[in-house]
């Protein structure tokens, strides 16, 4: 079976890494994390990952266009497995994100995925920030990946401005989500949730039969976890084969497809 991890950081942060926040309580733990691509694709080749969507962690504790530059040459090194994402800032600080430069940029470098860490960068993920970027963002189909891991508000603030906005959510805690996600899911078609903390009991399977198989994507959050503990959730779910293709693989390169930039 195909597998695609749609959530690996290469690079080391600069401070042990934040593992997951629990009802903003932060957790905060020395894991292995992969210094380059080489290092990456070694922990893919273990666990049998054909290929990863990845970032590079200086984009959130450096500085997001030096986190950005870096992930390109890691991702050049081999093309044909790492997928990059950018992350953005607001086009009214920094005139490089306006989206017809944003966009040939992308486009140049064959990215078609977004990252937006607000809190860590110090601005509003909202139409008054943000409204030019992510209005062609949506038009766009670009997906931009949001973690709630300081609380959901600012996911439910953008999505209620921007409904069909794609958001890939990720980095959520390992506690249960359902009272946060589901309402999203129900009131929002492109939501999408990264497997990496789906660790409650059944979880997979019970999306799976409340909403389809089609809101998932395999993703490990690597480091954050280690890339072999949401495969053998994924693997051990008991869903069906196609919900398992959907997910493993099928459900990113959907959305891939859907991007026109």
């Amino acid at each position: 079976m195909k597998i695609i991890d749609c959530n690996c950081a290469i690079g080391y942060r600069t401070v042990n890494y934040e593992v997951i926040n629990h009802e903003h309580l932060m957790v905060v733990e020395k894991v292995k994390q992969a210094r380059d691509a080489e290092e990456l694709l070694k922990e893919l080749d273990f666990c049998g990952i054909d290929s990863a969507v990845v970032y590079h962690n200086t984009m959130i504790d450096v500085f997001p266009n030096h986190g950005n530059d870096l992930i390109i040459g890691e991702v050049n090194k081999a093309p044909e497995r790492l997928i990059s994402t950018w992350t953005i800032l607001p086009p009214i600080t920094e005139s490089e994100y306006a989206p017809e430069q944003l966009f040939h940029r992308m486009k140049e470098n064959n990215v078609k995925l977004l990252r937006a860490y607000p809190e860590q960068n110090r601005y509003f993920l909202n139409a008054v920030v943000m409204g030019e970027l992510l209005e062609e963002i949506t038009k766009a189909g670009i997906p931009l990946y949001l973690s709630p891991s300081l609380g959901w508000e600012m996911i439910y603030n953008v999505l209620k401005e921007y409904p069909d906005l794609t958001v890939i959510i990720n980095n959520y805690g390992l506690w249960s989500h359902d009272r946060f996600l589901f309402p999203l899911f129900r009131a929002y078609k492109n939501v999408y949730i990264e497997s990496g903390d789906m660790q409650t009991s059944g979880e997979i399977k019970d999306i799976c039969n409340r909403f389809g198989s089609e809101r998932i994507l395999f993703g490990s959050d690597f480091p954050s976890n280690c890339i072999g503990g949401p495969l053998a959730t994924l693997l051990g779910s008991g869903i069906t084969q196609e919900h398992m293709d959907n997910i493993a693989h099928l459900n990113i390169e959907r959305i891939l497809q859907g991007v026109q930039i």
